[in-house]
Formats: structure tokens, sequence, C-alpha cells
């Protein structure tokens, strides 16, 4: 999938939540259509870098209460070079970099209860 950048500004085509923004990919698929992605994380791991997506259509129906909240969110797995998004095919690395996500997340939240 090829990544196209998404400017936010007056001009764009979408609302925004001003109290929190989130980064939005254009990307295309092998079929030439277009869907906008929400960034959720950029990380590094094993060094390489990836980014953790959702369709942004979901996530504001999420945040709208329109969703079904029994499905969640579509999450997918992108490795980030050069500012191309290729979908992650490796299921070993993907079980991995979601283990590391889930530990850190863990980590986070054992900090956060000792402050």
């Amino acid at each position: 999938m090829a990544h196209e950048g998404h400017e936010h500004g007056p001009d764009c085509n979408h609302e925004h939540d001003d109290s929190f923004e989130i980064e939005v990919v254009e990307l295309e698929d092998e079929n030439g259509e277009k869907e906008e992605f929400a960034i959720l994380e950029e990380l590094e791991f094993e060094g390489r870098n990836f980014a953790i997506l959702a369709p942004l259509a979901e996530l504001q129906a999420q945040e709208e209460g329109t969703a079904d909240p029994e499905e969640g969110l579509s999450l997918e797995i992108f490795e980030v070079k050069d500012d191309m998004f290729t979908p992650l095919d490796d299921e070993e690395l993907a079980e991995r970099l979601m283990k590391h996500l889930d530990e850190q997340e863990a980590k986070l939240k054992a900090e956060e209860e000792k402050d």
C-alpha cells in the first residue's frame, strides 16, 4: 500500500476533536481503492519501524457511539520504510510485536499505580 500524507487544517474534509489530534494516513490497496487510517502507535521493534493502524471510519464510529461495542477496532500492523506502509504478513513477528506492546502497557500501568 502506498502512503499519501494528510494535512490537518481548515480545509480538511472531516471534523477534528481539538483535545486529541489523531494522525491520519491515506493508504491505497492493490485494487487502487483508498482508505484513511488512524495511526494508533508508531514504534521501533527488532530494528524495524512499525505502525499500528485502525480504519478511521471505525475509530470515528466508536467515538460517536454508533459502533457495535462487541466488535472492537480492526487493528492492522504495517512496516514503515521511507514513508511507505507495507502490511506485515509475518504472523510470528506480528505476535512478538503485540506481546511487546502488551508488556509495555503493563509496565506503564504498574508505574502509574506506584504514583
